[in-house]
């Protein structure tokens, strides 16, 4: 194969779909671990979740498009190791599937809660579509859930399963929802806005253990308490999904490591996505980023790239969530920064805060701006960011 595509998700498609536009020829193959073809992410945990919409609903492209693209999309196959040397890329059930270049785009994979009762039925954590679909079945039978964790998961699988009528309580060892963003004040409205929806809020507490006879009947947090629930999603996290390339001779370190055009350690070898540990020319420093904007910009830029054209990274950083109908927005890099100053109100659904290094504009997060205003953020962010790296 002339490229090879390990990882049928967001950031594969799109490698090999502007690959195409681009005009990259010879063969190509994706290969992806799911039954699915790739589909998008983000409405696993809202409109999927509260049975607004169908698995079709959320595909990137039907299977079918994928032949139109001269395309060889191979679903159900597993990557068990990569053999530098020999170029190929050894597949479950002991096939191999050799390549000329390679893209990884295998994402990442949840964390588990290292606790007794982690494998009882009503024990989920939500990263694929089958998870989601799965949630969604036990959440039709069930009258209380308990979700661990206030980033981007635990927050939308909250607030979507209180749409559907359960009792809902939030368990997170963070001090604050969304603590990582650094903005007490968003992390204040949060917490105010999931108690205003019926939402108990536990913080700066954690899970002891998941209690019941084969299926879960209630969560033991580390304080003590006895939470009932039918029904428990963890959401703390993710890591890189790279097991399958230990051992091969490429850099990893939090992910595959790759320079700003995707190139990893290895000639003919890149990665997109969740799985690249990528170097942001725009704020100076290696990142790994975990969102549907990042995996879909990368995939995009990187098959153009495979076709010829150059194309590094070169972008303001975006990520979204939508909670309780609300859109809220974060853009750039709030590492290194030292204050920040806020506009508005989130409960007015108007707000902006912006974090600063110095003088500088790094980063903002902020919900209820026009389109104009949205791109006024972005180009004084990137403006004062290349400035301070120049």
């Amino acid at each position: 194969m002339d490229v090879v595509v390990i990882g049928a998700g967001l950031a594969g498609a799109r490698v090999v779909e502007s690959y195409r536009e681009a005009g990259g020829g010879g063969s190509v193959a994706i290969v992806g671990a799911e039954l699915h073809p790739p589909y998008h992410r983000p409405p696993l945990t809202k409109r999927i979740l509260r049975g607004e919409a169908e698995p079709a609903d959320a595909l990137v492209r039907a299977a079918v498009d994928y032949r139109a693209l001269d395309v060889d999309l191979r679903l159900d196959t597993a990557a068990r190791a990569l053999d530098l040397r020999n170029r190929r890329v050894e597949l479950a059930g002991g096939e191999a599937v050799a390549f000329e270049r390679l893209v990884i785009a295998t994402g990442a994979l949840p964390r588990r809660l290292p606790v007794p009762g982690v494998d009882l039925s009503g024990v989920f954590t939500l990263r694929t579509l089958d998870d989601s679909l799965a949630v969604r079945a036990a959440a039709a039978n069930a009258d209380r859930a308990v979700v661990i964790g206030t980033g981007f998961i635990g927050l939308e699988v909250a607030a979507s399963l209180r749409s559907r009528g359960l009792e809902v309580t939030i368990v997170d060892v963070a001090p604050a929802p969304f603590a990582t963003l650094g903005a007490p004040v968003f992390s204040d409205y949060l917490v105010e806005l999931y108690r205003e929806q019926g939402i108990e809020m536990l913080l700066e507490d954690g899970v002891a253990a998941f209690a019941g006879d084969g299926a879960l009947s209630s969560v033991v947090t580390a304080s003590g308490r006895t939470l009932p629930a039918q029904l428990a999603v963890v959401g703390v996290g993710v890591a890189p999904a790279t097991g399958w390339l230990e051992g091969c001779g490429l850099e990893l370190e939090n992910g595959v490591v790759v320079d700003s055009s995707y190139r990893s350690s290895a000639d003919g070898v890149y990665a997109a996505g969740d799985v690249a540990s990528f170097v942001d020319p725009v704020f100076g420093r290696r990142r790994r980023i975990e969102h549907w904007s990042n995996a879909d910009y990368q995939g995009r830029a990187l098959g153009r790239i495979l076709a010829g054209i150059d194309e590094p990274y070169d972008r303001v950083s975006t990520f979204f969530t939508e909670l309780f109908g609300t859109a809220y927005k974060f853009f750039g890099d709030s590492a290194a920064t030292d204050h920040i100053e806020l506009e508005g109100d989130f409960r007015d659904g108007r707000a902006v805060v912006r974090y600063y290094r110095g003088g500088d504009l790094h980063a903002a997060l902020l919900t209820g701006q026009s389109e104009e205003r949205e791109g006024e953020l972005q180009e004084r962010i990137r403006s004062d960011a290349l400035a301070a790296t120049a």
